[in-house]
């Protein structure tokens, strides 16, 4: 699998090993230089002053050989002026006719390309920087980068321009100041440094030395000096929508005109306010429904632009998850129950529509971070049908709602922080509100090479005048530096704690302890490039009651090989029966599982070759008879042209001799003996016209059978013994999605995107065996079509008000 940003990979996938300290003392230096003149991004670097500004020459690889000199040379250059700092590189290579250029959309993978990019840490903390990244086909990608994470969903507005020379490619890149955050000083002092990959040698440069064995990547940049008298301008821009849609479903049209605005403003140089009005999030593509028959809640991916953009400081430990703002109603089975026996349910939201959203964000002088989130949600209300009179009532799902995120993050030295973080839904029924406050913290040493860090947290659940409090903690203590590291946790989940009235928990009501050792590799030696080494040992008990529930060991190996194949291995033994205390969905009950191992294996070819293939294969076998778990996986892909790519993947899990939870009578709780037959088909293409305007599909077929052989009542013991218990749980799930978009970026912020959408749902309890039956039934079943056409139009107060002058 690839990121959407390779280069950003790196920075994330860099372990540890030199001291920060270290890494500090080899600082490069860079004057930035007063542009003088109007800069035209053409990308040609023709002005005077390129060529007189101060050069960032002498690049050094982290791939594939670490600290070695570039094999081709660049210079990078940085002017300023009262709106925006320029970026000028030119990228010299000897054969400009190899520069590989695929196209992509914005943001998406680099694909086939050469790229060149600049991260700025304009606070100097070595905590918190933006990335801005243009490959040889022009394409734009932006970043926000964290010492322990990035948001690749957040966009700027900004300017570039890639020319192919005789000399080899160079970059233009205008960034205005509304798109950085920084001090109010006479003196700027940024830290700064540049990347250039080559991607025929699958190499990565940076012009200041980054080391593989350093844990944070923005501790080893250089120094950006010279920019001075340089004011933070207003940062105020409007993002007005219009979208329409037409909407069919079983022979049933609606259609829809939408209006909103999104509102981004800077009230000092550090803080900015960010709010939806009315917002309109149609346009957002399917979720990967699957077939979920255990204990543990599905988390879905954030795809909705508003709630993907700009969140980093408040997702810390899974407290804040924006999929519940504008989620299910919080009593959305309330309908079933409440009927009377003569109603049906006609309708029943599964979403609440948001009012509103607001975001405030940003840093002190101190280096303490500020995050405070709020969301308005309306109510929610199902139709219920009297099947005799034909009248209907309505009955509530879900009261107005507020959301509520606050969030203290003091950055420290080496690397440190400490944060505070609380999160409030209150309910305009108040029937039930919910509150979680947490501390975190990270203590490093000096040279960054030893580490803990750790947490405590506290749920409060108000249910009908009651409160309902729970606790959870953490603590973790490692080396971080060097090719061998290791760390030591701990983590205790009280019965009582969740969070997931806005956060998300799979499991509570546990404590375990683990160890990890980890050995990795980064210059190259024999067949292999680099090596990855990850072996562990862990002990979980049930905290309420205080017992025994598994122990495991495990581990995994890869490499990427001289020729670029990655391959990988993974192995889990867990050789002690385990009490599942969640399987019977009954506070203090259990199934005592088997003994079981795993043994897997994973494989990607270059990328770089038109054809590519990724695979895995694992199995899962078990101390009883007919009881094991088979799965395989293939994604071929290939790219026609640097414009055209294709990626098709298909996935096959089949589980034998599967037991779980389907029913409990009083207080009989009955668990059934089950086939899971499995298959994904997956198909994603691309067709770039330019590095503004992309076509692509994506479709999707999930097929999931459940077919259970017997029944068996659950015994005090964990064992489970016979029963004349016999209702039939079988289940056929078919998710079927297609979703097609067509995206012009015509000016930097604004864009036009017109979306097909077609989604198909069926549960049933026939299982069918063939496949190409399966999917024609699926077919057949009411389809949920839609198209829709949305135009977001940038406006801008700089240049609204530059215009505006021009003209008088």
């Amino acid at each position: 699998m690839r990121t959407p940003i390779r280069y950003i990979i790196l920075l994330l996938t860099l372990a540890t090993g030199v001291s920060t300290v270290d890494a500090q003392s080899f600082r490069k230096t860079l004057n930035a230089a007063a542009a003088g003149e109007k800069i035209i991004i053409d990308g040609r670097l023709t002005e005077a002053i390129w060529q007189k500004a101060e050069k960032a020459v002498n690049f050094i690889q982290l791939k594939p050989e670490p600290g070695q000199p570039a094999t081709k040379p660049t210079a990078v250059s940085i002017l300023y002026d009262d709106e925006a700092v320029y970026v000028g590189a030119m990228l010299y290579d000897d054969h400009p006719d190899n520069i590989l250029r695929q196209f992509s959309a914005r943001d998406d993978d680099g694909g086939n390309t050469d790229e060149f990019g600049v991260t700025f840490d304009t606070y100097f903390d070595n905590q918190n920087a933006t990335s801005f990244l243009v490959t040889a086909a022009g394409v734009q990608v932006d970043a926000i980068v964290k010492f322990d994470g990035i948001n690749t969903a957040w966009n700027a507005a900004w300017y570039s321009a890639v020319a192919i020379t005789d000399s080899g490619w160079s970059v233009e890149m205008k960034i205005p100041y509304s798109a950085l955050r920084f001090p109010k000083k006479e003196v700027q002092l940024w830290g700064v440094n540049f990347v250039r990959s080559i991607r025929r040698y699958r190499e990565y440069n940076y012009w200041n030395a980054v080391s593989p064995n350093v844990a944070n990547i923005l501790s080893q940049s250089g120094l950006l000096n010279g920019i001075h008298d340089v004011v933070a301008p207003l940062r105020l821009s409007l993002l007005p929508y219009v979208s329409a849609y037409a909407q069919n479903y079983a022979g049933h049209n609606a259609q829809s005109l939408n209006g909103g605005m999104d509102v981004k403003y800077g009230f000092n140089e550090s803080f900015t306010l960010d709010m939806t009005l009315v917002p309109d999030f149609g346009q957002t593509i399917y979720d990967n429904k699957v077939l979920n028959l255990s204990p543990i809640e599905v988390k879905y991916d954030e795809r909705r632009y508003f709630f993907t953009e700009g969140l980093d400081l408040f997702n810390k430990n899974d407290l804040f998850y924006s999929r519940r703002v504008g989620g299910t109603p919080v009593n959305y089975s309330k309908p079933y129950v409440a009927l009377d026996s003569n109603e049906r349910v006609i309708e029943n939201p599964v979403n609440t529509r948001l009012y509103n959203a607001t975001k405030i964000s940003g840093r002190t002088k101190t280096n303490l971070g500020i995050g405070f989130f709020n969301a308005v949600s309306a109510p929610a209300n199902a139709t219920l049908q009297d099947t005799f009179t034909f009248s209907t009532r309505k009955l509530q799902t879900s009261p107005l709602t507020n959301y509520n995120v606050l969030v203290l993050d003091q950055a420290l030295k080496n690397n440190s922080y400490i944060s505070f973080v609380n999160t409030n839904v209150a309910r305009n029924d108040n029937t039930y509100n919910a509150d979680v406050t947490a501390l975190l913290f990270k203590f490093a040493n000096k040279k960054n090479t030893y580490g803990v860090d750790g947490s405590g947290d506290m749920s409060q659940l108000y249910k009908a005048g009651k409160d309902d409090v729970g606790y959870r903690y953490y603590l973790n203590f490692g080396k971080l530096s060097g090719n061998n590291t290791w760390d030591i946790r701990t983590r205790s989940i009280t019965d009582r704690f969740n969070p997931n009235d806005l956060g998300y928990l799979d499991r509570n009501n546990i404590t375990y302890y683990q160890v990890d050792e980890y050995y990795n590799t980064y210059k190259p030696f024999g067949i292999f490039n680099t090596t990855y080494n990850h072996v562990g040992i862990d002990y979980y008990r049930v905290y309420n009651p205080n017992a025994f529930m598994q122990a495991e060991i495990f581990g995994s190996h890869s490499a990427i090989l001289r020729n670029y194949l990655y391959i990988g291995a993974y192995w889990v033994s867990q050789p002690f029966k385990i009490n599942d205390y969640f399987e019977p969905r009954t506070p203090g009950r259990y199934y005592v599982r088997p003994q079981n191992y795993t043994i897997g294996a994973t494989w990607s070819s270059d990328y770089r070759k038109k054809f590519a293939l990724d695979g895995e294969i694992n199995y899962k076998g078990f101390s009883e008879a007919n009881h094991t778990t088979r799965f395989w996986s293939l994604s071929p892909r290939y790219r026609f042209s640097n414009k055209f790519s294709m990626i098709y993947s298909i996935d096959w899990q089949l589980q034998q001799g599967d037991v779980g939870f389907v029913n409990k009578v009083g207080d009989s709780i009955y668990l059934g003996v089950r086939k899971i037959n499995t298959m994904t088909n997956t198909i994603d293409a691309a067709y770039i016209f330019t590095n503004k305007m992309s076509l692509k599909l994506a479709a999707r077929h999930y097929w999931s059978q459940a077919e259970y052989s017997r029944y068996n009542l659950l015994m005090a013991d964990g064992k489970l013994a016979n029963t004349t218990y016999n209702t039939n749980h079988d289940i056929n799930f078919n998710s079927f999605n297609v979703y097609m978009s067509y995206i012009w970026q015509f000016r930097p912020g604004s864009e036009m995107s017109v979306v097909y959408q077609n989604s198909i749902y069926s549960v049933g309890q026939n299982i069918e065996t063939n496949y190409f039956n399966d999917v024609n039934n699926t077919i057949q079943t009411p389809a949920s079509n839609s198209l829709s056409v949305k135009v977001i139009y940038y406006l801008d107060y700089l240049e609204l008000r530059n215009v505006f002058h021009k003209n008088i």
